[in-house]
């Protein structure tokens, strides 16, 4: 008998440590478990910056309280918000957003938490709002952009972030504003001659 309850007692035991355990192991935190401060995140209540996984309408890891990886964000309905990637906290990688119903809204890449590469911008409808290049978080190279109609709302060139070269802008139903185009340089329109 005294045997009996000895097992019934460990058994008890090892009962409570495997609740703990899996009660533990499926529990992780949300971003409203955690406060951001000068750049680090912090579970509420402490001073020890966070590691850990990161669940609920934003899923990723936090490596010594900054942003580290994939990271996943979700609309209320479920869908796929944004898929951002982070090194050290800074934005590294691959930035698309989507809107509510899957579609894809814009596209790019930042590197050391500067826009870097081709960026595309699309509308509801999945016509082009605008794209370029990106070099050092500037823009660079040719920009183009469009109306919802599709129509061509301007095209130009930068240089190191300025307007540089000739600009047209256009009307939604195509005209072309000549006040408006002509050629820059360091931002500033210089000459309307074509």
């Amino acid at each position: 008998m005294m045997i009996s309850v000895y097992i019934k007692f460990i058994w008890m035991i090892v009962f409570t440590f495997l609740i703990f355990f899996i009660v533990r192991s499926v529990h992780s935190e949300t971003m409203n478990d955690l406060i951001w401060e000068k750049g680090i995140y912090y579970k509420k209540n402490t001073n020890i910056p966070f590691s850990g996984e990161i669940n609920g309408n934003i899923k990723g890891k936090i490596q010594d309280g900054k942003k580290e990886g994939t990271w996943v964000r979700y609309y209320s309905n479920g869908q796929i918000f944004s898929v951002s990637n982070y090194k050290t906290g800074r934005k590294n990688g691959a930035w698309i957003t989507y809107n509510n119903k899957g579609h894809l809204i814009e596209k790019g890449l930042y590197k050391n938490d500067l826009e870097e590469g081709h960026w595309i911008r699309l509308f509801e409808n999945g016509e082009i709002s605008y794209k370029g290049m990106f070099k050092n978080g500037k823009k660079s190279g040719s920009w183009i952009a469009f109306y919802y109609n599709g129509q061509l709302k301007y095209q130009g060139n930068y240089t190191n972030g300025t307007k540089d070269g000739y600009w047209e802008y256009f009307s939604p139903s195509g005209y072309l504003f000549e006040d408006y185009s002509g050629y820059f340089k360091n931002n500033k329109k210089v000459s309307s001659k074509i």
